[in-house]
């Protein structure tokens, strides 16, 4: 005879922490490794400028001469907020009190990228 606690299982819902935490690592792992393992002999790589698409904000760093130093990217807005930030090179997510940072490797090139778009 089955109880009632094994008769049905309950999915357990992800807290604020772990959904901003997966969001990161997302998009790390799309900056880090563009394509996946699947893909990599019939796709060529997502190029930057279809990244910076979805891009709602751009920070740039510059020394005190106003010469390109790095960039942080805002990506996410409204509930969690979710910057690329190309100096550390982490994916930093905040959301209420939760602070998430997840490094990755530059795979599209995205600093490059911003350093020509303020150049121009």
């Amino acid at each position: 005879m089955l109880s009632s606690n094994n008769s049905t299982a309950k999915k357990k819902s992800e807290t604020c922490e772990e959904q901003l935490r997966r969001m990161c690592k997302n998009i790390a792992d799309s900056i880090s490794d563009p394509l996946k393992k699947e893909d990599r002999e019939t796709i060529e790589v997502c190029p930057a400028s279809d990244f910076m698409e979805g891009v709602y904000d751009i920070r740039y760093i510059v020394d005190r001469e106003k010469r390109y130093f790095s960039a942080e990217l805002m990506v996410a807005g409204g509930g969690p907020t979710i910057w690329v930030n190309l100096n550390t090179m982490e994916v930093e997510g905040y959301w209420g009190g939760d602070k998430v940072l997840v490094p990755f490797r530059d795979g599209l090139d995205l600093d490059s990228y911003c350093e020509e778009m303020y150049a121009c």
